[in-house]
């Protein structure tokens, strides 16, 4: 019997052959159409309690899978509430797909009630955003968009449905619906659209970076989130060949904490070893790295003594910030059998010997001893680690002994407060089994505190470790270095009880005295189910080292309280 669909049993069935299971979305009159579609499907929904939460939440999805996520809204204000998110997912490559509600074809363009002019407002943050204005046009649109989000350096793609278009009939009738011989028709075409080559003789290249390595005497590397996927392959690498290598916020994970070749996370608050080690080096091998303000400090002085090589799967990233000698626009994976299996002879002993010397630079914090206590309590398993944006991201990323990339999600290139309870329920929503501890602060948690709804009623296994100083706390840090101690807006004048929060939550709520010890800790970590452990500190922990702004990664700022001699 032959068949014939709306353009939202379309969608939805699309979204089922992806292998999505949930999606989550806040409903307004402009979608609802897509859900009464949703109603006859197996997929879940997952309703948020605001629309930068549902971003959220699908991000959480995304990052910890690698998947194209799908997230629904109205139009509208339910458009302007999803931006930051989308925004979140951009910077950071996340796969997303967004459909829109949006009016009517008529009444497009009249300032009808809850229109915005959506394409206009979110296509510079996304990578391509269509508007479907006749029904046959979904098949082709789907296919594309789910291929651009995935493929290539990848990325929220947006789709707008005018409110009269959803519930059109497609002008074909389907005995079945073959998406797979759908996606093999559109796949080169839309591969079009990210086709650019930059350094493009691979085997010229393999040649070069074989020449220049060899005859370096301080070679580096320098990975961001673009080399993850490749972790294990690349701790072999420097492991065989000894070479020392430095990472981004978003590429911690890669090595792990007490590898001799890490030096740790490099910029604006990377470790001694890291930043010097910027200074210094002849050769600096970055992949999958933008070569942003907050890892290189000021530009024009980053690296100035070495030979830049450039490797990275998105062509508009090379040159684009730093000059380069050497580049070569590829996936890491097209040259890690190279990187493994080529013998390269390594002349660096000077420089390991003064890395050795950088590393005996104290950098030692009472937060440092405060989250090695928490992660050797944390029940056995798999596990996952979120942030949301300010001193206590740092602390984590400077001091938690991550052991593999994938276990470690924070919003980097944004850094956007709020982040992480959404999207903590996004990885747990993702991961049923798996204990999910969200670090956040008492100015962050504020953002989405409404998502504690989310998460009492899907009931997940999601901690939340609230560090507590009353404060904004990077920016009262930045308060007291720059601007003469003038705590203009960074202190709360009033805090909400957070044990009454979560009592009216349905959450569990306990409070961590750290300094005496972690026997409570550790049978409150067991019990499954949402909680939250809060934490308090004094408002004048800072994070060091600090890079002031403008400043070149090597004029750093040791902690005051701490003595070098």
């Amino acid at each position: 019997m032959r068949e014939q669909i709306t353009v939202s049993q379309y969608i939805i069935r699309f979204l089922e052959s992806k292998g999505i299971t949930w999606i989550p979305g806040v409903p307004g009159g402009t979608i609802l159409p897509l859900y009464e579609s949703l109603v006859e499907s197996n997929i879940e929904h997952v309703l948020a309690r605001h629309e930068q939460g549902a971003g959220f939440l699908a991000q959480g999805r995304a990052r910890s899978t690698g998947q194209v996520s799908a997230v629904f809204v109205s139009s509208g204000p339910g458009v302007a509430n999803l931006i930051t998110a989308v925004a979140d997912a951009q910077r950071d490559s996340v796969p997303l797909l967004v459909f829109s509600g949006q009016v009517p074809l008529a009444l497009m363009g009249t300032d009808a009630f809850q229109e915005l002019p959506t394409m206009d407002i979110v296509s510079p943050i996304v990578k391509k955003v269509y508007q479907i204005k006749n029904p046959n046009q979904i098949i082709k649109t789907l296919e594309e968009a789910y291929h651009l989000a995935g493929s290539g350096k990848k990325g929220p793609v947006w789709i707008d449905l005018p409110k009269d278009i959803q519930t059109q009939t497609i002008n074909q009738s389907f005995t079945h619906l073959d998406f797979d011989s759908q996606k093999i028709e559109l796949m080169a075409e839309s591969e079009i659209l990210e086709e650019e080559v930059v350094g493009g003789d691979i085997v010229w290249f393999l040649q070069e970076f074989k020449s220049s390595i060899e005859g370096s005497r301080f070679p580096l590397l320098y990975l961001g989130g673009g080399a993850k996927k490749e972790y294990l392959r690349l701790r072999e690498f420097v492991s065989r060949f000894q070479i020392p290598a430095v990472t981004t916020l978003m590429g911690l994970g890669i090595f792990e904490k007490d590898d001799p070749m890490n030096l740790g996370m490099m910029g604006m608050h990377g470790t001694v070893a890291s930043n010097e080690a910027l200074g210094v080096c002849d050769l600096l091998i970055a992949i999958g790295v933008r070569f942003d303000d907050r890892a290189t400090g000021a530009i024009e002085k980053f690296c100035n003594q070495a030979k830049i090589i450039h490797v990275d799967i998105d062509a508009h990233e090379i040159g684009k910030n730093k000059s380069v000698h050497l580049s070569l626009q590829k996936d890491i994976s097209e040259i890690m059998p190279f990187l493994i299996e080529e013998e390269f002879s390594i002349h660096n002993e000077n420089a390991l010997a003064q890395i050795k010397t950088w590393k005996e630079i104290p950098e030692s914090h009472p937060i440092k001893d405060l989250l090695l206590d928490l992660s050797s309590v944390l029940p056995k398993g798999d596990h996952y680690i979120l942030t949301d944006v300010g001193q206590h991201q740092m602390w984590v990323a400077q001091y938690f002994p991550f052991s593999k990339p994938n276990s470690w999600i924070t919003s980097g290139g944004q850094g956007t407060m709020g982040f992480g309870l959404p999207t903590a329920i996004g990885v747990a929503l993702s991961h049923k089994e798996a204990n999910v501890y969200c670090f956040s602060g008492d100015g962050s948690i504020m953002m989405n505190l409404q998502e504690l709804s989310t998460l009492r009623e899907q009931n997940l296994n999601v901690k939340i470790i609230l560090i507590n100083n009353q404060h904004l706390g990077l920016v009262r840090q930045q308060q007291d270095l720059f601007y003469g101690s003038k705590h203009s807006g960074s202190k709360f004048h009033f805090h909400p009880d957070f044990s009454l929060l979560c009592q009216s939550f349905g959450i569990g709520y306990s409070e961590w005295d750290w300094s005496l010890g972690t026997k409570e800790l550790s049978r409150f970590l067991e019990k499954k189910g949402p909680a939250m452990i809060e934490v308090r500190i004094p408002a004048s922990w800072g994070v060091y080292p600090f890079v002031p702004g403008g400043k070149s990664n090597q004029e750093y700022i040791l902690d005051p309280m701490i003595t070098t001699t």
